[in-house]
Protein backbone atom coordinates (compact mmCIF):
# COMPACT_ATOMS: atom_id res chain seq x y z
CA UNK A 1 0.00 0.00 0.00
CA UNK A 2 1.18 3.25 -0.87
CA UNK A 3 1.67 6.20 1.52
CA UNK A 4 -1.34 8.17 0.30
CA UNK A 5 -3.80 5.11 -0.06
CA UNK A 6 -2.67 5.04 3.90
CA UNK A 7 -4.49 8.09 4.31
CA UNK A 8 -7.33 7.77 2.03
CA UNK A 9 -7.67 4.26 3.42
CA UNK A 10 -7.79 5.42 7.56
CA UNK A 11 -10.36 8.15 6.11
CA UNK A 12 -12.54 5.33 4.63
CA UNK A 13 -12.62 3.38 8.00
CA UNK A 14 -13.25 7.16 10.54
CA UNK A 15 -16.09 7.66 7.76
CA UNK A 16 -17.78 4.30 8.55
CA UNK A 17 -17.55 5.21 11.88
CA UNK A 18 -18.79 8.31 11.96
CA UNK A 19 -21.55 7.01 9.74
CA UNK A 20 -22.73 3.88 12.13
CA UNK A 21 -23.15 6.72 15.02
CA UNK A 22 -25.02 8.86 12.51
CA UNK A 23 -27.35 6.10 11.47
CA UNK A 24 -28.48 6.06 14.97
CA UNK A 25 -28.78 9.47 15.74
CA UNK A 26 -30.98 9.71 12.77
CA UNK A 27 -33.03 6.93 13.78
CA UNK A 28 -32.03 5.36 10.45
CA UNK A 29 -32.21 1.77 12.45
CA UNK A 30 -33.17 -0.66 9.65
CA UNK A 31 -29.03 0.81 8.20
CA UNK A 32 -27.43 -0.75 11.82
CA UNK A 33 -26.96 -4.14 10.57
CA UNK A 34 -25.55 -2.85 7.52
CA UNK A 35 -22.46 -1.72 9.52
CA UNK A 36 -21.70 -5.03 10.83
CA UNK A 37 -19.43 -7.90 9.15
CA UNK A 38 -22.38 -10.29 7.89
CA UNK A 39 -20.59 -13.44 9.59
CA UNK A 40 -17.99 -13.71 12.46
CA UNK A 41 -18.98 -10.25 14.32
CA UNK A 42 -18.65 -10.16 17.77
CA UNK A 43 -19.40 -7.36 20.24
CA UNK A 44 -19.07 -6.51 24.32
CA UNK A 45 -20.76 -3.89 25.54
CA UNK A 46 -21.38 -1.46 28.15
CA UNK A 47 -24.84 -1.96 28.75
CA UNK A 48 -26.62 -5.16 29.43
CA UNK A 49 -26.51 -7.85 28.12
CA UNK A 50 -22.52 -8.25 29.18
CA UNK A 51 -21.99 -11.33 27.42
CA UNK A 52 -20.70 -11.72 24.40
CA UNK A 53 -23.15 -10.88 20.83
CA UNK A 54 -22.91 -11.88 17.41
CA UNK A 55 -24.20 -9.11 14.73
CA UNK A 56 -27.82 -10.43 15.38
CA UNK A 57 -27.53 -10.15 19.22
CA UNK A 58 -25.76 -6.59 18.53
CA UNK A 59 -28.36 -5.31 15.70
CA UNK A 60 -31.49 -5.92 17.78
CA UNK A 61 -30.10 -4.27 21.20
CA UNK A 62 -28.40 -1.20 18.92
CA UNK A 63 -31.84 -1.01 17.44
CA UNK A 64 -33.28 -0.53 20.46
CA UNK A 65 -31.32 1.12 22.33
CA UNK A 66 -31.26 3.66 19.37
CA UNK A 67 -34.95 3.93 18.99
CA UNK A 68 -35.28 4.48 22.53
CA UNK A 69 -32.95 7.16 23.18
CA UNK A 70 -34.13 11.09 22.37
CA UNK A 71 -32.08 13.75 21.60
CA UNK A 72 -29.03 11.93 20.94
CA UNK A 73 -25.70 13.28 20.50
CA UNK A 74 -22.43 11.75 20.24
CA UNK A 75 -18.71 13.19 20.42
CA UNK A 76 -15.60 10.60 19.19
CA UNK A 77 -12.42 12.31 20.51
CA UNK A 78 -8.87 11.13 20.04
CA UNK A 79 -9.75 8.61 17.00
CA UNK A 80 -7.03 6.76 15.73
CA UNK A 81 -6.73 3.99 12.76
CA UNK A 82 -4.18 1.36 12.54
CA UNK A 83 -4.04 -0.82 9.43
CA UNK A 84 -2.27 -3.76 9.61
CA UNK A 85 -2.97 -5.59 6.03
CA UNK A 86 -7.33 -5.72 5.25
CA UNK A 87 -7.97 -4.83 9.05
CA UNK A 88 -8.19 -2.00 10.65
CA UNK A 89 -8.03 -1.28 14.45
CA UNK A 90 -9.59 2.41 15.21
CA UNK A 91 -9.55 3.13 19.35
CA UNK A 92 -11.27 5.87 20.73
CA UNK A 93 -13.71 8.04 23.65
CA UNK A 94 -17.00 8.36 22.83
CA UNK A 95 -18.80 10.72 24.56
CA UNK A 96 -22.81 10.13 24.19
CA UNK A 97 -25.83 11.55 25.93
CA UNK A 98 -29.78 11.88 25.43
CA UNK A 99 -33.01 10.94 26.81
CA UNK A 100 -33.77 7.57 27.32
CA UNK A 101 -37.54 7.18 27.04
CA UNK A 102 -39.76 4.62 28.58
CA UNK A 103 -42.95 4.02 26.24
CA UNK A 104 -44.76 1.88 28.37
CA UNK A 105 -44.94 4.72 31.61
CA UNK A 106 -44.34 7.75 29.38
CA UNK A 107 -41.82 9.07 31.11
CA UNK A 108 -37.76 10.25 30.27
CA UNK A 109 -34.43 9.94 31.89
CA UNK A 110 -31.28 11.63 30.92
CA UNK A 111 -28.42 9.54 29.80
CA UNK A 112 -24.82 9.78 29.08
CA UNK A 113 -21.39 8.12 29.21
CA UNK A 114 -18.22 8.56 28.15
CA UNK A 115 -16.61 5.50 26.56
CA UNK A 116 -12.87 4.27 25.14
CA UNK A 117 -14.05 2.03 22.56
CA UNK A 118 -12.03 -0.30 20.05
CA UNK A 119 -13.78 -1.32 16.69
CA UNK A 120 -12.15 -3.71 14.56
CA UNK A 121 -13.13 -3.39 11.01
CA UNK A 122 -11.88 -5.79 7.80
CA UNK A 123 -12.07 -4.95 4.04
CA UNK A 124 -14.97 -6.90 2.05
CA UNK A 125 -15.73 -5.86 -1.47
CA UNK A 126 -18.50 -3.56 -0.60
CA UNK A 127 -16.32 -1.65 1.53
CA UNK A 128 -15.14 -1.78 5.50
CA UNK A 129 -17.21 -3.85 8.24
CA UNK A 130 -17.07 -3.68 11.81
CA UNK A 131 -15.88 -7.25 12.78
CA UNK A 132 -15.96 -7.07 16.17
CA UNK A 133 -16.78 -3.58 19.12
CA UNK A 134 -15.50 -3.02 22.74
CA UNK A 135 -17.44 -0.68 24.64
CA UNK A 136 -16.34 0.38 28.31
CA UNK A 137 -16.95 3.18 30.49
CA UNK A 138 -14.98 5.26 31.98
CA UNK A 139 -14.61 5.31 35.77
CA UNK A 140 -15.30 8.98 37.02
CA UNK A 141 -11.84 9.64 38.01
CA UNK A 142 -13.11 13.11 39.77
CA UNK A 143 -12.82 11.30 43.64
CA UNK A 144 -9.77 9.54 43.05
CA UNK A 145 -6.05 10.55 43.90
CA UNK A 146 -2.96 10.54 42.14
CA UNK A 147 -1.50 7.59 44.34
CA UNK A 148 -4.78 5.41 44.00
CA UNK A 149 -4.65 5.78 39.78
CA UNK A 150 -0.97 4.77 39.98
CA UNK A 151 0.23 1.32 39.11
CA UNK A 152 2.67 -0.37 41.61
Amino acid sequence: MQPWQLDKTKKDVASVIFAFFEAGKNKDLSALGEFHAPRDFSKFDENPPYTRQDSDEAFVYEQAAFANISDYDYKVEELRVDLIDNVAIATFYLTYKGIFVNDYSFEGRSVGSKSRVTMVLSSFPNGWKIVHEHFSTLPDLKGRSDASSRRG
